[in-house]
Parts: C-alpha cells; sequence; structure tokens
C-alpha cells in the first residue's frame, strides 16, 4: 500500500483510486437508470399535469381513488392527493416503489460482490486499495447517482406546476427510499456468497416492505412504520410535510452500509458471513448435469420474482371483497381504475394480471442477464472446454429460464385466484383468474426473445433489454391513464393482449407475440453459435 510523506498509508489516495474505478465501470448503468427513472417521472409529472387541469378535475379523481382500501394497498395512502403533487404521486406510486429500491440494489450488488465473484477486487486489493474501500466506494457512487436522480424528479416536478416545498421533499423521500436499499445491498454483500443471493434477499425485502405498508395503510396501523416504503410516504410531501421522517431512511442506509464497510474491512476475500462454509465434497448428480446445474444457477431469481408475484396476488386477492363495494358505491373509481363495463372483479383481476405480467418479465431479463455475468467472469469457458456445446447450454439455460417464468406465473395467478375466491366466495373466478395469467405468457416471452437476442449478439448491449423493460412498464401502467396515443400504448407488448378477463384475449396478436419471441431466440442463438466467448 503507499504511504504519504509521514509513512502513514494513504488512505485518501485508494480511496480516490476506487472511487474512479468505480464510477468507470458504473457510468453506464447509472446513466441508464437516471435517464429511465428521470423520463419516467417527467413523462408521468407533464401527463398529469395536462389532464388534470382544474381544481375540479383534481377533486373527482380524489374523490374516486380514496374509496376503499384496494387502492391503498397498491399505491400508498397520498396525504394530500387533492393537489395536483398528490395525483402525480399517487400515478407515480407502484413504479416508484420498486424502481427506486431496484436502483440502489442494482449499482450497489454490481460494484461489490459481482465484482468479487469475478475475482477482479483481488488484484485492486493487491495495490493500494484498502478491503473496505471498493464497498465504500460503490455506496459513494450508488448515493451521488441517487442524487442526481432525485435532483432529476425535483425539477421536473416543479416545472410541471408542483410546489418547490412539496417537490423536493417527494423527491428527496424516494432518494431516500433508494438509499435505504443501497445499504441493504452493500450489507447483504458481506453475508452472502453470489451476486444472485444480494439480488434474492433484497427483493424478498423489498416484497415484505410493500406488504408491511399495504397493511398499515389498510388498517391504519403503526405496521407501515416498519416499511422503508412506509416511511416514504409519511413523509407527505403533499400533506403534512413531515421533514423529518427522511432522518429515518437515511439512518437506516448509514447503519447498514457502515456495518458493510466494517465487516469489508475485516472479512476474508471471496468468503461469506452467511453460509460461508465448507460445502460437500462432491457435487450431487444433479449439479452435474447442465440442467441440474442451470436450475440451481437461476433459482434465487425464481425465487425473488415468484416470492414478489405471490405476496402482491395475495394481498390484491384478499382486498377484492373491498374493492367491489368501494366501486358499487363510486362508480368514478371504476373509471379511475380503467375498469370499463359492468364486470367489475374481472377489471379489478385484469389490472392485477397486469401487474403479475411485469413482474413475469422482469424476471426473464435478470434471468437471461445471469448469463452474461456468467461470461463476463470467465465461467463460460469452463463450461465449453468438455463435451458441452454452446447451443446445449444456451439451449439448457433457455429451458430452465421458460420453466421458471411458468412457475412464476402460474403460481402467481392462482395465489390471485384462490384470494380473490376466498375474499368473494365465488369458485367460479379461479379458470378465468389462471386463463389470464396465461394469455400474458406470450408479451412475456418477448422480452425474452429481446434479452436472448442481445445477449447472443452482443452482450455488452444487454442494457438495451433493461431499457426496454422500462420504457414498456411506464407505458402499460401510466399509458392508458395519461391518455397515451394508440401508437405509443402499442410499444408495450402487454397492450396487445386483451385485457383478460374483462377483455377478450387476442388469439392473433399473441400468436405474432410468441413468433417474434422465437425469432428473437434463433437470431440470438445463431449469434452466440458464431461468436467470441467471451465477448464484452
Amino acid at each position: 500500500m503507499s504511504t504519504g510523506a509521514h509513512g502513514a498509508p494513504d488512505h485518501a489516495g485508494g480511496l480516490a483510486t476506487m472511487l474512479s474505478i468505480t464510477a468507470r465501470i458504473q457510468r453506464r448503468n447509472a446513466l441508464l437508470w437516471v435517464l429511465v427513472l428521470g423520463a419516467s417521472m417527467v413523462g408521468t409529472a407533464a401527463g398529469v399535469a395536462s389532464l388534470y387541469d382544474t381544481p375540479a378535475k383534481i377533486h373527482s379523481y380524489a374523490a374516486a381513488v380514496t374509496t376503499g382500501n384496494a387502492l391503498l394497498a397498491i399505491n400508498g395512502k397520498v396525504e394530500g392527493i387533492d393537489s395536483l403533487g398528490g395525483v402525480i404521486q399517487d400515478e407515480f406510486g407502484f413504479m416508484a416503489s420498486f424502481l427506486l429500491p431496484l436502483l440502489g440494489i442494482a449499482l450497489v450488488a454490481r460494484a461489490t460482490r459481482r465484482e468479487e465473484e469475478a475475482g477482479r477486487l483481488e488484484l485492486l486489493l493487491g495495490g493500494r486499495i484498502a478491503r473496505h474501500e471498493p464497498t465504500l466506494a460503490a455506496l459513494l457512487v450508488a448515493t451521488a447517482t441517487i442524487a442526481v436522480t432525485a435532483v432529476l424528479f425535483a425539477v421536473g416536478l416543479a416545472v410541471s406546476g408542483v410546489a418547490v416545498a412539496g417537490a423536493i421533499l417527494y423527491a428527496s423521500s424516494l432518494g431516500a427510499l433508494a438509499f435505504v436499499f443501497a445499504g441493504l445491498a452493500a450489507l447483504l454483500a458481506q453475508l452472502t456468497r453470489h451476486a444472485r443471493d444480494v439480488y434474492l434477499w433484497c427483493v424478498m425485502a423489498l416484497a415484505a416492505s410493500y406488504v408491511l405498508r399495504g397493511v398499515g395503510d389498510t388498517t391504519r396501523t403503526w405496521v407501515g412504520w416498519l416499511s422503508p416504503l412506509g416511511w416514504a410516504e409519511k413523509a407527505a410531501p403533499f400533506g403534512a410535510q413531515r421533514w423529518w421522517t427522511l432522518a429515518i431512511p437515511v439512518a437506516v442506509g448509514l447503519a447498514f452500509g457502515g456495518a458493510a464497510v466494517a465487516l469489508a474491512a475485516r472479512r476474508d476475500l471471496g468468503s461469506a458471513l452467511a453460509g460461508g462454509g465448507v460445502g460437500p465434497q462432491h457435487a450431487s448428480p444433479a449439479l452435474r448435469s447442465p440442467f441440474g446445474f442451470a436450475a440451481w444457477l437461476h433459482r434465487p431469481a425464481i425465487l425473488g420474482w415468484l416470492a414478489g408475484g405471490v405476496l402482491l396476488g395475495g394481498m390484491m386477492g384478499a382486498l377484492s371483497k373491498q374493492l367491489l363495494g368501494a366501486m358499487a358505491g363510486n362508480p368514478a373509481l371504476a373509471q379511475a381504475m380503467g375498469i370499463a363495463g359492468g364486470q367489475p372483479l374481472d377489471g379489478f383481476v385484469a389490472a392485477t394480471q397486469l401487474y403479475l405480467a411485469v413482474i413475469a418479465a422482469g424476471y426473464v431479463v435478470q434471468a437471461f442477464g445471469t448469463l452474461r455475468a456468467e461470461e463476463a467472469d470467465g465461467r463460460l469457458e469452463t463450461r465449453l472446454s468438455g463435451t458441452l456445446t454452446r447451443i446445449r447450454w444456451l439451449a439448457t439455460h433457455t429451458l430452465v429460464v421458460l420453466g421458471g417464468l411458468i412457475i412464476v406465473v402460474l403460481v402467481s395467478s392462482l395465489v390471485l385466484g384462490l384470494a380473490t375466491t376466498v375474499s368473494v366466495g365465488n369458485l367460479a373466478e379461479l379458470g378465468p383468474t389462471l386463463a389470464s395469467g396465461l394469455a400474458y405468457l406470450p408479451a412475456e416471452l418477448v422480452f425474452a426473445g429481446l434479452a436472448l437476442a442481445l445477449y447472443g449478439w452482443r452482450p455488452r448491449l444487454f442494457f438495451i433489454a433493461w431499457a426496454g423493460y422500462a420504457v414498456a412498464t411506464f407505458i402499460a401502467f401510466l399509458g392508458p391513464g395519461l391518455k397515451f396515443r394508440q401508437w405509443v400504448l402499442d410499444v408495450a407488448p402487454t397492450t396487445h393482449v386483451g385485457n383478460p378477463p374483462l377483455g377478450t384475449a387476442q388469439p392473433a396478436a399473441l400468436i405474432v407475440m410468441a413468433v417474434i419471441a422465437l425469432v428473437l431466440a434463433a437470431v440470438g442463438c445463431a449469434a452466440f453459435r458464431g461468436r467470441g466467448v467471451p465477448q464484452g
């Protein structure tokens, strides 16, 4: 390690070097996150401001969405919803509740445990970099990215006509939420052995936070204070404006981050504080087969996204009876949710299935991203050095990913159907609920095909798959409510499904999407067969 003028270790110089390295590694991912999140917030704010341009329209919206508890469980309780800022918070609430935490998780996991798995941290620590500095640098870069995103949020809200104080507080509360999960990811990077485990446990924590906030809002109890999502909500940027609540996520994020830095300074490189013991001497027969190994590799992603789908489906199904009662007393609520006609229960199931479809699509993109990590870290070359061919390896992983997709879709839909059946007492809803979940499979396969094509052709362009997923999610959730033009709505594959069971699934569109997914997969396989391994 280099020393200063008096022979002391040059910690400042080491941290500066590590910050430079981390910023260079993360610059593309960080820029993508900032642009996608900033555009989502600005687009939502501008769309809401154009639609709800009079106090009467804002009041009508507020009166509709505050009826019953179902929408509270989805978007949370928005204090001051009878204002332009409150409407924006309510419309952007669900996206913010998982995109902002994912921002912190992705940036920190990529720069800590992922780099350690690849062996690159070992090379860095052989120089003048102290053990704790990679973790500290990852947190600082993630915090800077979060801060830039929050500033864009505040500016976008203010330009759209929201009061400056409320805009700053709302942006700060979302930034603090991302900071909590960045700290949690840094801590889990010390406790677990693989980056995929960091994602798994962070997603599980996010799902639990979502449920705790929903329970707290619907029961109006203190339970919401146990959730990081609840802390962001309690700031009430367009209501009472409780600035002091920002201290809670900041303190928790600092505690997580401080613990992570302290553990990184003492932990052996390559080890983990949980589950880091010596494994069995020989792999099980299942792990020695290509299919078994692929299933083991993708298991954390399957379990993490499945947990999110099950919790969302169960919670929404349990609230279905309350929602039906609310819509019966306030027809404007059905219009606010985009439920037309005289089938409110089918409309509720259709709206929930859209959320579950977005969860399933996120799973397939992350799962194919795992293949890129396997190649970049040098493990794919080892796998292909024997009798395992490229196409067999890729086909095996593709089958496992698709099997995981079917599991996520079927189990989530089953939980939604059963919870709805118990809530409304009508067993006839179970079949249509399962069928509507399966109807979204072709749309989800389009995301899988795009991810596979990008990985097979040029792995370094895989970020396009995540960007496409983010754009499609934004359009699917907010496009109809913001009155986007039809050609914009058509960009999202979910638009072409037909909104079952409220609407009729469109067989022709489903077939076309399945063919598109198959063509994209074929392109990816052909490109992967002919390109170099590894390839950036």
